[in-house]
């Protein structure tokens, strides 16, 4: 029972899905809506197979631009976060500093980033990096704000070290919240890569939706939009995965 409680699970999301296209369908063919104003799920569906070898490659290199952000982002959000949730010098001094930096328009800064770095891939792992380096921030603060003042009691009385007390108290204690600040981001990763793709790529789903757009190809605009969300989709379950493994005790 439990098995096909996590099946329908699993599957369901899939059934929606697709009832959403089936009613698409239905709706466009019967409102004799021309494809080159809202293409029915059926002709966007069969231009990703007819392009699926260009529509991988390009999902490839979005996808390592999104990774490559995503960890630049986070790598420097958990370590800040501790810094601020344990240090009030560290919050006095950093956050304000944070926070102006969130307030200003990152994909504004797409064109100077270009001025600065050049056509490279570099100007798109950092806007990809700055987009999601605050919300890992925050649920880092949270998540290391959040550490049972019991468990130092207990740490300091077994005589462990600092590591030893991050490790085994706040680290654990803290990576719910990390993981809910990754799943929340990843998404935003792929739309931010995508967008900037659109500026500075020759290669990519962004890259490809504007070529399709120049050439008013709008069922293959909607066939890299599918597959756009389709890699937010997986990397999205991807983080649930490690989620799980990292932390068992949270299956439940």
């Amino acid at each position: 029972m439990q098995f096909l409680a996590k099946l329908n699970r699993f599957y369901e999301p899939f059934l929606w899905f697709a009832g959403l296209l089936l009613l698409w369908e239905i709706t466009v063919r019967a409102a004799d809506v021309s494809a080159q104003v809202l293409p029915p799920p059926s002709a966007f569906l069969a231009r990703i197979y007819e392009i699926r070898g260009e529509l991988f490659y390009h999902s490839l290199m979005t996808t390592k631009i999104v990774l490559y952000g995503f960890f630049w982002g986070a790598v420097p959000g958990i370590f800040l976060g501790y810094l601020i949730a344990n240090y009030k010098l560290a919050e006095k001094l950093i956050y304000p500093m944070v926070v102006f930096i969130q307030g200003l328009p990152k994909i504004t800064l797409a064109p100077l980033m270009l001025v600065w770095f050049g056509f490279t891939d570099f100007p798109k792992v950092l806007l990809t990096a700055l987009v999601t380096f605050f919300p890992i921030l925050v649920d880092s603060v949270a998540g290391f704000k959040s550490v049972d003042y019991r468990h130092y009691y207990l740490s300091k009385s077994t005589g462990s070290t600092w590591w030893q007390t991050f490790w085994k108290f706040q680290l654990p204690s803290a990576l719910p919240n990390i993981f809910s600040g990754f799943k929340i981001t990843i998404v935003i990763a792929v739309t931010v890569v995508i967008v900037v793709e659109w500026l500075n790529s020759k290669n990519g789903i962004g890259y490809f939706v504007l070529r399709a757009m120049k050439a008013f190809d709008v069922t293959s605009v909607f066939a890299a939009l599918v597959v756009g969300s389709l890699i937010g989709v997986l990397l999205s379950y991807l983080i649930v995965m490690i989620e799980n493994y990292v932390i068992p005790w949270r299956r439940r």
